[in-house]
């Protein structure tokens, strides 16, 4: 049910936003606006520049590794290819089944190429 007033031919009258009754009703919200602090030292300059420079270091490192392995999978011919797997205590496991060796290459692509991207939105988004 409608609480605006009806005249005589059925139509509602609608208080106008400009008369002051309409505007009474409306509550007003102050928005404040918060300045970014902005201010920087050259401390904290130098200090960015130098972990740029460290994850500048990171992203080439593995856009060279992923240059290597992209190498070796085109230029791999599926015959005489082992992996070797070494741990810390020098023990060691071999592989020289070519259907293997094809799907860790494929892993070893993946999520190289996954970390590549990473690196480089992080060199992208970084501000010095």
């Amino acid at each position: 049910m409608s609480t605006l007033p009806h005249q005589a031919n059925g139509v509602k009258k609608v208080t106008p936003a400009t008369e002051e009754k309409a505007n009474t009703k409306i509550e007003t919200v102050k928005v404040e606006a918060k300045s970014i602090n902005l201010e920087t030292t050259a401390e904290k300059r130098i200090k960015n520049a130098e972990n740029f420079s460290q994850i500048c270091k990171k992203h080439n490192f593995l856009k060279e590794k992923s240059d290597e392995l992209n190498a070796y999978v085109i230029g791999r011919d599926g015959i005489k290819e082992t992996i070797k797997i070494k741990n810390a205590e020098q023990v060691s496991f071999e592989i020289s089944n070519t259907t293997i060796i094809g799907k860790i290459l494929e892993l070893c692509q993946s999520e190289l190429f996954e970390m590549v991207d990473k690196s480089e939105k992080e060199v992208l988004d970084f501000i010095v």
